[in-house]
């Protein structure tokens, strides 16, 4: 398996700090996620809608609020918008990973976010398929 996590990573470009298998109870980890702090729901299953252009992606994660430049390749990231699935009115946001996801795809985000940058108010979680 450890064989087949490597070959998964080289051709998805994941670098080696981002995790990307590791078995939990309801799915197995598809990598990690970018999100703002404010669309954080943990554990909630959430559906992709469909795939941001790369250049509405490269405007949200290149346009920090202070002018300090945060992600310096935010090319290397896929946007997608996002439906979670818990509320009568669905709830639509994005997330932004190196990986491509399929839309239709469905995903939670796991409870162990870190701050990936203060300045533009993101996560890092790792992500969930279910």
């Amino acid at each position: 398996m450890d064989n087949e996590i490597e070959r998964a990573r080289e051709s998805s470009g994941e670098s080696s700090r981002h995790v990307f298998a590791r078995q939990s109870e309801t799915g197995a980890s598809s990598g990690t996620a970018l999100l703002f702090a404010r669309d954080y729901y943990p554990n909630v299953p959430f559906r992709i809608l469909g795939s941001l252009p790369a250049m509405i992606t490269v405007k949200i994660l290149d346009e920090p609020p202070d002018g300090v430049q945060v992600i310096s390749q935010p090319d290397d990231y896929n946007g997608f918008v996002i439906s979670y699935g818990f509320h009568e009115t669905p709830v639509y946001t994005f997330i932004f990973t190196r990986r491509f996801l399929l839309t239709g795809g469905r995903f939670r985000l796991g409870g162990d976010p870190t701050y990936f940058s203060t300045n533009l108010n993101l996560l890092e979680v790792s992500l969930v398929s279910v």
